[in-house]
């Protein structure tokens, strides 16, 4: 009982209120209203066009909705000054579906830009001991003076990744963060995920991947056409008795998972193989 009322003392990470969003009078988002728990990880699910990609940039603050009202960390970015928008940037990390990385800088200058930015005060000798301590534990210790034109897509994703991660931001979104990358340093990947959990850090995940959903993740937010269907924990949705939830589970899960039981025992956490 005392855990439960502490966790309802804490004020979510990320709230979104009666947020809608349409593009040429075609909805993309109705109505979501939702909290995101501080310290905890949530993954986002649905079928593709479900609005999941956008619902993750207007939490994050990179998409306006149409209507509704965001607040993130404790801040509206509506109605902060430039200095709050700056801070809430220098505390948030997004790694993007595409990677979006500089293509006119090299995959060291990618990395070294949040750190040069946000954390003026490190001197070079810093920033490169940062990165190569993160390049070094994901795999990324290639030639980092290559464009991101001149790497793989798993390579630009890996470093995509490590961008969102270089100033240990207490809250971390990702679009799909193991789309392309090898198995090896998927590994490694959701190794780090699980390290910045435990550290208490908030994560909001786009993925399709059961590895990640069933290792890291604390809370299901299952979308469908734009509006919420189910959120719960992950015990909760794993077990959850709606046909349409346990429907649009399957056909996610199934994108990338080999497995012969019943594939929502993906997300069982007593049940996962990935566990």
């Amino acid at each position: 009982m005392d855990e439960m009322l502490s966790e309802q003392m804490i004020a979510p990470a990320c709230r979104l209120t009666s947020i809608s969003l349409a593009s040429e009078s075609t909805p993309i988002l109705e109505e979501i209203t939702v909290d995101f728990p501080a310290n905890a990880c949530t993954v986002v699910m649905g079928p593709s066009g479900s609005g999941k990609s956008t619902l993750l940039k207007i939490a994050a603050g990179l998409i306006v909705p149409d209507d509704g009202s965001i607040e993130i960390l404790g801040v509206d970015p509506a109605r902060a000054s430039d200095r709050e928008i700056e801070n809430l940037r220098a505390r948030n990390g997004f790694v993007f579906q595409d990677g979006a990385l500089w293509q006119n800088m090299s995959l060291y200058d990618n990395l070294a830009l949040p750190l040069q930015y946000h954390e003026p005060e490190r001197d070079a000798a810093a920033v490169r001991a940062r990165i190569a301590e993160l390049t070094r534990e994901l795999g990324a210790t290639r030639r980092l003076e290559l464009r991101p034109s001149q790497v793989s897509a798993g390579e630009r994703k890996i470093i995509s990744f490590i961008r969102a991660i270089v100033t240990d931001p207490e809250l971390l979104f990702m679009d799909e963060p193991t789309t392309s990358v090898d198995a090896e340093r998927n590994t490694l990947l959701i190794a780090r995920l699980r390290s910045i959990r435990e550290r208490g850090r908030t994560i909001i995940a786009v993925t399709h991947d059961a590895r990640i959903a069933s290792r890291i993740a604390d809370y299901i937010l299952v979308v469908k056409e734009g509006r919420v269907l189910r959120f719960g924990s992950l015990r909760e949705i794993s077990r959850c008795a709606d046909a349409e939830v346990e429907r649009i589970l399957t056909d996610v899960l199934s994108e990338t998972a080999t497995y012969d039981g019943d594939i929502l025992d993906l997300l069982d956490p007593d049940e996962s193989p990935f566990a």
